[in-house]
């Protein structure tokens, strides 16, 4: 009886955690950039993608719809892995590690920048030519 009673409360602990960061995100202002993004797809077609990307696409899907659109990452202009470095900590920072672990972190860095590679390949390039040369 006591375990069910802790289980529950330890259930709505963690769901109030949760709630509380999606709630802080919602109040925070939008820049309209960032709101295009939210208006485009908000999936990819992973079907050809190799089986461990695949797996990396559902945990990035699962994670990062906990706070925000999943189109945001999809249709945003981050396609270097220097920028996608940077969003993941701080999303990490503002999710805390009870959502997105260190590793989460390095699975969904996997899959973005692969992504990146892929599908916005044209960007990629464009973005990689510009690029400060060290």
């Amino acid at each position: 009886m006591h375990r069910s009673i802790a289980a529950v409360l330890l259930a709505l602990v963690a769901f109030a955690g949760v709630a509380r960061i999606v709630h802080a995100q919602k109040d925070e202002p939008v820049d309209p950039r960032i709101l295009a993004y939210d208006k485009g797809p908000a999936k990819i077609d992973v079907s050809k993608y190799p089986p461990d990307m695949q797996k990396k696409y559902a945990l990035f899907s699962k994670k990062c719809s906990s706070c925000h659109t999943i189109a945001r990452p999809i249709n945003c202009e981050y396609v270097l892995d220097d920028e996608w470095e940077r969003y993941i900590k701080r999303m990490m920072r503002k999710a805390g590690p009870s959502l997105i672990s260190v590793d989460d972190g390095k699975q969904i860095f996997d899959f973005l920048s692969y992504d990146s590679k892929m599908r916005k390949k044209d960007l990629y390039q464009k973005k990689l030519a510009e690029a400060p040369k060290p």
